[in-house]
Parts: structure tokens; sequence; C-alpha cells
């Protein structure tokens, strides 16, 4: 059942990357080297914003088609239920640390993106534990998320 789904997952990546107008439009300037620090930038961005609660700047680096499974199995179907999730999760102090465990950018077209996330919420006693899996297109010049995958792992 988990290679099916895997496999599924990464067909469904493939598919939006090939499918979503704009993702594979790279420039002609654009290089390796350059979409990659494109790419880590962004991320490091989206970090920062997500840390901050800064629900606009989050939302900024969602695709306006994109999808997120959270941990639990939650599907958000699309940036409004994703928005949702985010708001209600805003309105708690948290503590969240995500290192990147794998990342693979496919030229300027599209990128996927794994972490080791772990989030707290000491005022509940709430700690979660997940792989979270984003694969992003790069549409006029922008990295979107596009595909929000989560897979819970122990609590450590």
């Amino acid at each position: 059942m988990r290679k099916w789904y895997a496999a599924a997952m990464a067909a469904l990546g493939l598919a939006v990357l090939l499918a979503v107008p704009g993702a594979a439009g790279a420039g002609a300037g654009d290089t390796a080297r350059g979409c990659e620090r494109h790419f880590d930038a962004a991320v490091a961005d989206f970090d920062a914003v997500f840390l901050a609660k800064d629900l606009p700047a989050v939302m900024a680096y969602y695709h306006d088609d994109a999808v997120q499974i959270g941990s639990n199995g939650a599907y958000r179907k699309d940036k409004a239920a994703i928005q949702a999730n985010f708001t209600g999760l805003f309105t708690y102090a948290f503590t969240a640390t995500f290192p990147e465990v794998s990342k693979h950018i496919d030229g300027c077209r599209g990128a996927t993106l794994v972490v080791d996330f772990t989030l707290a919420i000491p005022s509940v006693g709430f700690k979660q534990h997940f792989y979270n899996a984003l694969t992003f297109v790069r549409e006029r010049g922008k990295w979107k998320i596009i595909l929000d995958v989560s897979s819970p792992l122990p609590v450590v």
C-alpha cells in the first residue's frame, strides 16, 4: 500500500509539473545553479514567514491550484482550505523545526523538498512529528507549492 501511495504521489507531482501552464517555462538566462539559489532563497523565506505566522506571506507561496494532505489524512483541496488550516494553527504560540531531508530541483521547472517536521504547541500539550513533502512549480519566476503532503512519524 505504501509503495502504491508513494508512486501515486510521485506521478501526481510529475503530472502537475507537465500540466500547469507556465510551470515548465524557465527563462533563457536561467542556469541550474541560479535556479537552485533562487529555490533555496524561496524556501528560506517561506520558513521564516511560517515561523513569523505571516499568513498572507505563507499563502503567497501556495499555487492557486494547490492541494494539501495533512499528517492525519485531512485532504484540503484548494488554497482556501489550506489557508483555513494555517489560520487555526497561527492562533497558537508554537515551535517548529524542519531540517531538510532531501531536495531535488528539476532545472527551473519544478522541485521537491522533504523536511523532517516537528511541531509543538506547549499551551495545549500538543506535539507532532512528520515528514512534509512539498512539490513546487516555478511560475512567472516564482516558486509555488502545488502539493503539500505530510506523513506521520513517531513523536520524539
